[in-house]
């Protein structure tokens, strides 16, 4: 047995050639993929804190609406006792 020969040698420098050519591959693949999930997860982001936003602003305008119409309701419930007061005291 002579040990390496000329085809050993090639066999090996093409596997690790293939191993590095892989490596390489894989590593750009994921690169584009990360990039990509990045991409689609800040369009994402951005949508839900423009819902967010949204969200909000319809909830200070209800509770505007509301604390408009407590206000009425508290001027209106006094004028309305006063008028029960006066049917009830005009059965007695």
């Amino acid at each position: 047995m002579e040990g390496f020969g000329t085809k050993d040698i090639i066999y090996i420098i093409s596997g690790i050639v293939a191993v590095v050519v892989t490596f390489l591959g894989t590593k750009h693949k994921l690169k584009e993929d990360i990039r990509d999930n990045n991409d689609v997860l800040n369009k994402d982001i951005h949508k839900l804190q423009l819902e967010m936003k949204d969200l909000k602003h319809r909830d200070e305008l209800q509770q505007q609406v509301i604390d408009q119409i407590g206000k009425q309701i508290d001027g209106v419930i006094p004028k309305l006792f006063e008028v029960l007061n006066q049917k009830n005291n005009g059965r007695k």
